[in-house]
């Protein structure tokens, strides 16, 4: 009998070395792959909310603002340390996901879409009135953070954490959606009705979507403040939601994490290294958009992974 290898054997090396070799790149560069991989983590939870679950969501601007000036308050204000912070944080995020998920049990669809604004409008609105405990409209400056073994930490610092916990991110929405719990979500996703005459329990699967999406998101909204060194109300306005929405419509709404790791690429990654496209950005992002509906309705990543899947049926039919 052949002995299973667990996955985190592989994931764990391919973390590292993708994270060693965003290590040597220019800091510019290195930023820029530090912002993409935060990204990339935000797409991931949402497309396993969306995309598995089926759960419209415009929280998700939210969840990172939550991430972002959490860290912030608790290292300042409760003088926690920094790894300490940072875990109550995510912990806090999985919180507030399960009171959005508890929202899910009574509505669905664009009635969840527009609670889930109502929660990150109200947000936003706390945000610029907190007075000097958020900083208000200009927000709140990072301090430099002590981390032992590291000293002060660099943006360099957090942009190659940025990819190792990316890489991690994946794996794990990965994971979970092949799940026992994963397929859950998908038969929840396909046919409530039907989902529940199989015996699932419809609704603790929607409060572990969410609050799974929420923490994870979260964890990225650390990582975003400490790339730009401050938290500033602006940068998770309702247009960052309906970006990330759109990343997970052109990656995949099937819960492709393949998608979920090319649609930033084409999408945020690309303009930012192209940075020439200037006003012409917006028209790259609808042109994207409109060919992914078009000619692959059901993202880039479900319909790549099935042209492989094509490709590689017809070479072991040939051979």
């Amino acid at each position: 009998m052949t002995a299973r290898i667990h996955p985190l054997l592989f994931v764990l090396p391919l973390a590292a070395v993708l994270a060693a070799l965003a290590a040597l790149l220019p800091p510019f560069r290195l930023f820029l792959v530090g912002q993409l991989a935060v990204v990339i983590v935000v797409t991931s939870a949402m497309t396993l909310l969306m995309g598995a679950a089926g759960l419209l969501s415009l929280a998700s601007a939210a969840s990172m603002a939550m991430g972002a000036y959490g860290v912030l308050l608790i290292t300042g204000a409760l003088q926690l340390p920094f790894p300490l912070a940072a875990v109550l944080t995510v912990m806090i995020g999985g919180g507030v996901g399960v009171l959005l998920g508890l929202v899910a049990l009574r509505l669905t669809g664009f009635h969840l879409a527009i609670i889930t604004l109502g929660f990150l409008q109200v947000l936003l609105v706390l945000l610029k009135r907190g007075g000097s405990l958020t900083g208000g409209g200009y927000g709140l400056v990072v301090p430099p953070l002590q981390v032992t073994g590291l000293g002060t930490l660099t943006a360099s610092h957090i942009s190659v954490a940025a990819v190792f916990i990316m890489v991690l991110t994946v794996a794990a929405c990965s994971a979970a959606i092949q799940s026992r719990v994963g397929r859950a979500w998908l038969a929840l996703r396909d046919n409530e009705p039907a989902a529940r005459m199989q015996g699932i329990d419809v609704s603790r699967m929607k409060i572990i979507a969410f609050a799974f999406a929420s923490a994870v998101i979260s964890m990225a909204g650390i990582l975003h403040v400490l790339l730009l060194g401050v938290a500033n109300p602006s940068a998770y306005v309702v247009d960052v939601s309906i970006f990330h929405i759109t990343l997970v419509v052109v990656g995949g709404t099937t819960g492709s994490m393949t998608g979920a790791v090319i649609a930033p690429v084409i999408l945020y990654f690309l303009p930012e290294i192209f940075h020439a496209l200037g006003e012409w950005r917006d028209f790259f992002y609808a042109t994207v958009l409109l060919l992914t509906l078009l000619f692959m309705p059901h993202g880039i990543g479900p319909t790549l992974t099935a042209q492989i899947r094509r490709l590689w049926a017809a070479r072991s039919a040939v051979s």
